[in-house]
């Protein structure tokens, strides 16, 4: 960087309330926040003042430009609207702000290029208008010794015709003190060296300094928030930079999108509204990565625990459309049941029996009772 640079140390005095702020941006619609906990950490961006002199035609002219670089980004605005205090940090104890300077120079560049374009322009235009000057000075020179030349050589032809030795003579001396005088290429080289000179004096030569470096610290505010969604507890740790005012650090695991807005999953994921759904057998709170079932009869969007697989036809069903055997333990959609007549309940059609009473077809439970009946029967006969 250039020499001899100036460097300011200040600091950002927020009149904030950091709980208060974090509690405007973020919330936890289906879960609490238990606990919180906050720290400040430093944040800096910087104030570039750069002065530009642009040299030209003995003119000077000196601009100032101040660039103020936030996340290696250039910004507008200014520091009139915070309350600032000076800061205790020392240089050596300041971030690297090298690539902060080097965005800060690409800015610069930008904001002069109107001017630097704009004078570019005037000096080309005057610097045309000199050169037809020279041209033109030049051009009335050579056409004055042409035209004494074709004068001379007039009356040499003149002399000759007439036969005048001596006034032939004279001429021809005239004519080599002419040739002498107007030297075509010496006259070239002097027109050349003019245009050049010119060319010299309508260079804009544009020089930048960097006249001071103001460091400006500012506090981060780090969050560590204990969430509760029972029977779940979920830590989380998120930022709030007052400068920007955004909040950062609640991320939805589903879609990877920044929000401020977080569900807690059933299964402890977090998500944002758009990738919560809910189980709609239970009603339960779950993320896109964990709601992922849906039942093959109602096509309902049902939970890892509400969903279940006959045992006969291996669809994947909800527990209204199912039922469970009682004696195997095993479930059944409603498809792959049976009605049994004597009860009207569904079930498993490969277990019914044929009633010795009616030849119809009765679940295992009424075939047991009937047999049951007919032994007790038998006895008591």
């Amino acid at each position: 960087m250039e020499k001899e640079e100036i460097i300011n140390f200040m600091k950002i005095d927020f009149n904030i309330k950091p709980i208060d702020e974090l509690n405007k941006r973020i919330s936890f619609p289906n879960s609490q926040i238990k606990k919180i906990i906050f720290r400040e950490r430093s944040g800096f961006f910087y104030k570039f003042t750069f002065s530009t002199t642009f040299d030209y035609l003995e003119n000077k002219e000196v601009i100032f430009n101040e660039i103020y670089i936030f996340n290696l980004k250039s910004i507008e605005g200014d520091l009139s609207e915070y309350v600032l205090l000076e800061s205790n940090l020392k240089k050596e104890e300041a971030p690297n702000f090298k690539n902060a300077y080097f965005v800060a120079k690409e800015e610069l560049k930008k904001r002069i290029q109107e001017k630097t374009n704009n004078l570019s322009k005037v000096l080309i235009l005057n610097l045309e208008k000199e050169k037809e000057k020279i041209e033109k000075r030049f051009g009335i020179e050579t056409k004055g010794f042409q035209k004494e030349l074709e004068e001379i050589t007039n009356k040499l032809m003149e002399f000759a015709r007439k036969g005048e030795v001596e006034k032939i003579s004279e001429q021809k001396k005239l004519i080599q003190s002419i040739k002498e005088k107007s030297n075509f290429l010496a006259f070239e080289q002097d027109k050349l060296r003019e245009i050049r000179l010119e060319h010299q004096k309508h260079l804009l030569n544009v020089e930048n300094k960097l006249e001071k470096t103001t460091v400006i610290q500012y506090p981060i505010y780090v969050f560590t928030l204990d969430v509760k969604a029972e029977p779940l507890k979920k830590s989380f740790v998120v930022e709030f930079d007052p400068l920007a005012k955004e909040i950062s650090g609640l991320t939805c695991e589903s879609c990877s999108n920044k929000v401020r807005e977080i569900f807690i999953c059933s299964s402890g994921h977090a998500s944002c509204k758009r990738c919560s759904l809910n189980c709609e057998s239970c009603n339960k709170d779950f993320c896109k990565k964990c709601l992922k079932n849906v039942c093959e009869v109602c096509s309902k969007k049902i939970c890892k625990d509400c969903s279940v697989r006959c045992f006969r036809c291996s669809k994947l069903v909800c527990k209204t459309h199912t039922k469970k055997n009682l004696i195997s333990g095993r479930f059944y959609c409603n498809s792959c049941l049976k009605r049994c007549e004597r009860c009207a309940e569904m079930k498993d059609p490969f277990t019914f029996r044929v009633s010795k009473k009616t030849n119809a077809e009765i679940c295992e439970d009424c075939f047991r009772k009937e047999m049951q009946g007919k032994v007790i029967g038998e006895v008591f006969n």
